[in-house]
């Protein structure tokens, strides 16, 4: 498989060769095609801070229960998914950013067919590819896989400009069955060129054992089909973290040994405009409209800058760049721009388990030395759980409704 890490490309870094890495592109000049949109838009493309795509949670309904579940994913019964109006209203607010692209994740997207694909229409007719559609294969079936691509092309997904669509599959803790997930894989690879559709398999191994279900996806795949296509599938290989958001999660022993200020020197720039390995700077959309101008596994909530349901696009992205946190970080090429703010007594000495904690812990001192305060409190749409839970304890003690 496709390791993926090859095929980086950085904007002031020498070419861009399309059609090479995970989140390949159609055209050399990408970058400058890029700003041209952002400055088409009027916004300011020396601002330290400007995302390539958002990371868009589409619904929290999800067919799965996954204990370590990276992104709060409920229930059928309980998630909520973006509105038809709401759809429209965001895609306007990326019109009015120049947003190049947008990655379709949950929950589980198949889960809320006619909204995912009223959203890939949707962005094509505004212009804005799908970067990336993340998926447990649950639409996998003899009966549904086919039927679903075609749906999926009638809908636009294979007619970006910039970017070749990545089809993501995880395959950590979900309990998709495997043949499944290997019929997506068969056609993908089947009926759509390297130039029309990557393919890319997340397996998330529990941090005890390390164990991974890719040994496991193979031997499915070759007994039903023969030779894997490893020079077509892209390999994301992750172990669990812990996620505060979720306070029912099962209990993840990852003991932290690594002093934050390695995890400073290793961090590479997410605020950088690049392609291929990935596409960055990019954001994180939850479905309630939190952003966050980080789309990390656990980003840490002090980088939330608002929410695009109640407020202007523009005024949450202006606060990103007005952060003096982000700015530094920017300027720096990534966390190591904090050795001169963050005492090195702190850094070296102090223990984290990741590129993710190690941030977190270095916005609070970062913050505790230069006396400001990094994010924005943010208003979510109240979940339709949350909603009901309440009126069911209004009803039980006779508080009014």
């Amino acid at each position: 498989m496709i390791k993926e890490g090859q095929h980086l490309f950085v904007e002031g870094r020498g070419p861009v060769v399309p059609y090479q890495g995970k989140y390949a592109v159609k055209v050399p000049d990408v970058f400058e095609r890029v700003r041209a949109r952002w400055a088409a838009a009027g916004v300011d493309t020396s601002a330290p801070y400007l995302p390539m795509r958002i990371e868009m949670e589409l619904t929290t309904k999800c067919n799965d229960a996954c204990p370590s579940c990276g992104m709060g994913a409920l229930p059928l019964a309980d998630g909520r998914t973006l509105t038809d109006g709401q759809i429209s209203f965001l895609l306007r607010q990326f019109t009015a950013i120049g947003l190049p692209s947008i990655a379709i994740t949950g929950g589980e997207p198949f889960t809320a067919p006619r909204a995912l694909l009223r959203l890939i229409s949707q962005a094509r007719t505004a212009g804005i590819d799908i970067s990336k559609l993340t998926t447990n294969g649950v639409w996998g079936t003899a009966r549904r896989c086919g039927p679903e691509f075609e749906r999926l092309e009638k809908a636009g997904f294979f007619g970006n400009a910039l970017f070749v669509p990545l089809l993501m599959l995880s395959i950590g803790e979900q309990t998709t069955p495997l043949e499944d997930v290997a019929r997506i894989i068969h056609h993908a690879v089947t009926h759509y060129s390297d130039r029309e559709l990557n393919v890319a398999v997340s397996s998330l191994a529990d941090p005890a054992r390390r164990d991974h279900r890719m040994d496991a996806l193979l031997a499915v795949y070759e007994a039903a089909y023969g030779a894997f296509p490893h020079e077509r599938v892209h390999s994301t290989m992750r172990v669990y973290l812990v996620n505060e958001r979720l306070e029912d999660q099962a209990a993840v022993h990852r003991p932290g040994t690594t002093p934050v200020a390695k995890w400073m020197d290793h961090c590479f720039d997410c605020f950088a405009p690049t392609v291929g390995a990935y596409v960055l700077p990019t954001s994180l959309l939850k479905q309630d409209g939190c952003w966050f101008s980080c789309a990390a596994f656990n980003v840490p909530d002090q980088l939330s800058f608002g929410n695009l349901l109640r407020e202007p696009a523009r005024t949450v992205l202006a606060r990103a760049n007005e952060s003096a946190y982000v700015a530094r970080v920017r300027a720096g090429g990534g966390l190591k721009a904090l050795h001169g703010v963050v005492p090195a007594e702190f850094t070296q000495h102090t223990p984290c388990t990741s590129f993710c904690d190690s941030c977190a812990l270095l916005i609070g001192q970062h913050d505790k030395a230069t006396g400001e305060t990094t994010g924005h409190p943010t208003t979510a749409v109240i979940p339709a759980h949350a909603l009901l839970t309440r009126t069911r304890a209004a009803q039980t003690d006779g508080t009014p409704r």
